[in-house]
């Protein structure tokens, strides 16, 4: 049986690498605007990092998706998983199917202390950030509210390390 492109591994690995290039590229045009920034390219500068952050999140969110098919090449084979929504039911990924952490413990992806730090720096970028002020948990926004909207950074050691850790799951789904 031959896997659906909506269930294949590497439909993933190209779409991730492509948002990377646009990605490393936003990063670009952000240092530059850093660079000049005055109060009048406030905004234009916000919307930098966050559509940095939010696409770096995105192609990080799509390398953990492709390695979960990967993982599941064998059921998808077999007719276990037929569509994307058995894909995401498989993990728990149905409530929003963006949550790196529930598929990395259920597939049992290893990770170290850096990968975890650094993708719970870009986590809520995927879900939330990246396109809304604000989460939908209102007491998350009480405390925002009082305490600032200070959630994640970016600057070339993330990308550094984004490129890195999108190589080495590339490496392991191509080794088998």
């Amino acid at each position: 049986m031959q896997i659906r492109d909506s269930l294949n591994h590497h439909t993933y690995i190209e779409h991730s690498q492509s948002i990377l290039f646009a990605a490393d590229e936003n990063l670009e045009l952000l240092r530059e605007s850093i660079q000049s920034w005055n109060q009048e390219s406030r905004v234009k500068t916000l919307g930098l990092i966050r559509s940095t952050m939010l696409l770096y999140s995105v192609s990080l969110e799509l390398v953990l998706k492709a390695r979960a098919l990967f993982e599941e090449r064998d059921s998808i084979i077999n007719g276990t998983i037929t569509t994307f929504k058995d894909f995401l039911n498989r993990w728990q990924g149905s409530q929003t199917g963006h949550d790196f952490f529930k598929i990395i413990e259920h597939y049992k992806i290893e990770i170290d202390f850096q990968d975890r730090e650094m993708l719970n720096n870009f986590r809520e970028y995927t879900g939330w950030a990246g396109r809304y002020p604000y989460p939908k948990d209102d007491l998350r926004v009480l405390e925002m509210e009082k305490e600032g909207r200070n959630h994640g950074s970016v600057g070339i050691r993330h990308k550094n390390w984004i490129h890195d850790f999108i190589e080495r799951q590339t490496k392991i789904m191509k080794s088998i």
